[in-house]
């Protein structure tokens, strides 16, 4: 690599792009240049030997060079050619083949809601940039594309936005490698422990499963209610699949068309994922846990970009999908995500759904036994997906229900899930029929990794709200970590709240999940009681002025716990900030302007994860009145508080 990089401003972090000194990528105007030959013609010349690496999104194809010393004059003499559209240098954000990006000839803008049109159209036309389309998710928001007028490449021209005033954020879209978080190893339900685990069998150990015939009791899932499953392709012949009305809205957007059958001849992880959370019940083979829920099956290429990403999660969000599963991640260990994904996500989780109660989206924590956000090795770590706050990130336990040692792990992790690892046994689940699949069975034994965990917690996710629909995604990421076991208290490090960084909330249990969502039983805690109360108001938040609520808590109790959730309607939440007040008169930041021009704001924010914000009345009494205090701190956008809540453990 080159040993000058470029730093930039991505999402809430910062990444530095270094030059890889012997590649480059190319997009033709039209068509795809996948051999050097083509290139060549193109521009008229004999080129210096050029070896096509692999085709990424947005059409760009990437090329190694034989003779590094050449790159430029190459690159220069592409550049000058009518047929080609963009030429760009490649770029690692870290030593790892894996990390490499390429930006795609596009940028995303976000202006400040005070910034005039004129002004906004001044500075297209001074960087020569071409606006593709606003955009709905992200107020005040463009997609842009570079035009033979910008003077600048889309790093350079990003770090001169970046420091202009009326710009809230300008950053590259990047096209990136994706990487599936499953862990392969060298009538089917009594085989798929981690549903009913019985101990019976070496490897085995009764009792560490997720508690599927209890649940099952209460509901197996809906047709109303549709899991979205993005991965590598679906084999949707396959008899798990085929029930009537089981898959809506397919696509592929690896291929650009509705049929997301596997095309690779290793494109057999995305059938295993789906098989895992939503197998239908045959009378053979396996079932997933949520076997009567619908199926909306999205292929993705393992190349992706920004643009890839808001366009995978558009299409769950147009047609409605409740709960989205995706046992991937960056294949880069330093990957901040950008205000455009970061956006999409937020959009998703909070406005998605036929009611606007927003998408249930879980990530796979990953299989590299790091830290979601820290260090390694001295290599930095920060898995962007997994750490969006809208995201249920979800570990992986083992058969003998103790952490499975590959599993990442930190305080952003929600839950694990029964998987695959050492000493324990793979997971039984629906396989890519043939010889083309991981097993020639129609049914694989060796599924695993935080890949199996995740769609296992999706069909618990598509379970909860089969019973109860008026759950947010927020209160579903709740009621997961309340409901899940505690395993493994001697080693897991569990905080005085029952948070885990190993283990998150603890091992799902669907069976208790279930009844919290039907009104059957309380949460409970580690501690003993939880109280819950919840105050729905919608009451406006009016430009520039400060609004309180308040509930009066009844129980002269010690607090151990303490959840607060918030449902807020703002068209720019980057103007509020919102405080906790204790009955006895502590003020605690609960949001402090942040996340710009983003629409909306429900959380749910734990002292299990956030121990330190609710250090002041940890071990406090929790009788008296709690106000939450919200104020508008800036000109034009107004809001309503539609409800918020709190939750005592005590």
């Amino acid at each position: 690599m080159d040993g000058i990089g470029i730093t930039l401003k991505r999402g809430i972090g910062s990444v530095t792009f270094a030059k890889v000194a012997d590649s480059f990528a190319v997009r033709m105007k039209s068509g795809r240049a996948r051999r050097g030959q083509t290139l060549s013609a193109a521009s008229a010349k004999a080129l210096p030997e050029l070896t096509h690496l692999m085709t990424l999104p947005e059409r760009m194809d990437l090329f190694n060079m034989q003779d590094a010393k050449q790159l430029n004059a190459t690159m220069d003499d592409l550049r000058a050619t009518p047929d080609v559209d963009v030429v760009s240098h490649v770029y690692r954000l870290d030593d790892s083949p894996a990390s490499t990006v390429v930006p795609t000839g596009s940028v995303t803008l976000q202006f400040r809601p005070d910034t005039p049109d004129k002004v906004r159209q001044k500075l297209f036309a001074e960087f020569g940039l071409e606006l593709i389309e606003d955009l709905p998710f992200l107020a005040h928001g463009y997609s842009a594309r570079l035009t033979r007028m910008s003077r600048d490449n889309p790093l350079k021209m990003c770090a001169k936005l970046q420091q202009r005033p009326e710009l809230l954020s300008a950053e590259p879209d990047l096209a990136f490698r994706a990487m599936l978080n499953y862990v392969p190893s060298d009538t089917k339900y009594r085989e798929q422990w981690h549903l009913n685990n019985r101990g019976d069998l070496m490897g085995l150990q009764t009792g560490a499963d997720v508690k599927a015939e209890l649940a099952w009791e209460i509901s197996r899932g809906s047709r109303d209610i549709a899991i979205c499953v993005m991965d590598d392709g679906f084999d949707l012949g396959h008899p798990d699949f085929g029930a009537p009305g089981k898959v809506v809205a397919p696509r592929d957007f690896g291929q650009q068309d509705g049929t997301p059958e596997p095309v690779e001849s290793d494109d057999n992880h995305g059938t295993a994922c789906a098989g895992v959370a939503l197998a239908e019940e045959t009378g053979i083979g396996s079932v997933g846990l949520a076997p009567r829920c619908a199926f909306m099956p999205l292929r993705m290429s393992l190349n992706l970009s920004d643009q890839a990403v808001v366009s995978m999660f558009s299409h769950a969000l147009d047609n409605k999908a409740d709960v989205i599963s995706c046992s991937w991640s960056a294949a880069a260990w330093n990957f901040p995500l950008s205000t455009k994904m970061n956006a999409i996500l937020h959009h998703c989780a909070t406005q998605g759904r036929r009611n606007g109660k927003g998408c249930v989206i879980l990530f796979a924590a990953g299989n590299e036994n790091r830290p979601l956000n820290g260090t390694k090795d001295g290599r930095v770590s920060h898995q962007g997906f997994a750490l969006h706050p809208d995201v249920i990130a979800v570990g992986a336990s083992n058969s003998l229900d103790v952490r499975a040692g590959y599993s990442n792990f930190g305080p952003e992790l929600a839950c694990c899930a029964p998987s695959s690892g050492s000493g324990g046994r793979g997971v039984v689940t629906t396989d890519r029929r043939g010889a083309a699949g991981y097993e020639s069975t129609d049914y694989t034994h060796s599924f695993g990794g935080t890949s199996s965990a995740t769609p296992l917690t999706a069909g618990l996710a598509g379970l909860l709200l089969s019973v109860n629909g008026e759950l947010t995604a927020a209160e579903v990421k709740r009621i997961l970590m309340d409901a899940a076991d505690k395993i493994d208290t001697t080693n897991g490090q569990y905080d005085t709240s029952g948070h885990s960084p190993l283990y998150g909330g603890g091992r799902i249990n669907a069976a208790r999940a279930l009844q919290m969502a039907a009104g059957v039983a309380p949460p409970t805690t580690a501690a003993g009681e939880t109280l819950a109360m919840e105050h729905r108001v919608n009451k406006p938040i009016p430009d520039m002025q400060t609004i309180e609520d308040g509930i009066h808590f009844p129980v002269a109790a010690l607090i151990k716990e303490i959840d607060i959730s918030l449902d807020i309607r703002h068209s720019y939440i980057g103007d509020l900030k919102v405080s906790l007040i204790t009955p006895g008169g502590t003020e605690i930041l609960l949001h402090d302007r942040a996340g710009g021009g983003i629409d909306n704001l429900s959380i749910s924010l734990r002292s299990s994860q956030e121990p330190q914000l609710f250090a002041s009345c940890l071990g406090q009494s929790a009788l008296g009145a709690w106000k939450l205090k919200i104020a508008d701190t800036a000109q034009d956008d107004a809001g309503v508080l539609v409800k918020w809540g709190m939750a005592v453990g005590y």
